[in-house]
C-alpha cells in the first residue's frame, strides 16, 4: 500500500548513528572540561549571545558577536513582489484628462463644448468656434 509505513524504526526511536555521535560529543566535551576548567558549557550560539549581551565587553566585540548570531535568531527577509494595480485602477494620465474635461464642461456655463484633441485641426469657421 502506498503511504502506509511497513517495518523500520518506530516513530520517536533515535537513530543508532545519531546516538553514537552524541555520545562521542559528550565524551569530548568532558575531556575538554578536564583540560579547560572554565570552558563554556553551551553551544556556539549561546556563547555568542553571552558575548553580545555582556556590557563589560567592548562595543566592537559585542557588535561582531551579534552579527554572527543574527542569522540564527531572525530569518532573512524574503523579497516580495510589489503590489500590482487592480483591474479598476485608472492611470494618472487618464484621470488628469478626465478632470480637464470635467472642468471644461463646468466652465462652459451650460453651453455645449466640443473638445478637440491636441494636434487636430478645427475646420469650422471662426464664428462657429467657442
Amino acid at each position: 500500500m502506498k503511504g502506509k509505513k511497513t517495518g523500520g524504526r518506530k516513530a520517536g526511536t533515535p537513530n543508532r548513528h545519531g546516538e553514537k555521535r552524541k555520545a562521542a560529543v559528550r565524551a569530548l566535551a568532558q575531556r575538554l572540561a578536564a583540560v579547560i576548567p572554565d570552558a563554556f558549557d553551551g553551544d556556539a550560539h549561546a556563547y555568542l549571545m553571552a558575548i553580545y549581551k555582556d556590557p563589560r565587553q567592548e562595543t566592537a566585540v559585542r557588535i561582531d558577536a551579534a552579527k554572527a548570531a543574527l542569522p540564527y535568531e531572525k530569518p532573512r527577509l524574503a523579497p516580495i513582489e510589489p503590489p500590482r494595480a487592480s483591474d479598476d485602477h485608472i492611470p494618472l494620465v487618464e484621470r488628469l484628462k478626465e478632470y480637464a474635461r470635467e472642468e471644461a464642461i463646468e466652465g462652459s456655463g451650460g453651453n455645449v463644448v466640443e473638445l478637440i484633441k491636441p494636434g487636430e485641426r478645427d475646420d469650422r469657421p471662426p464664428s462657429q468656434r467657442n
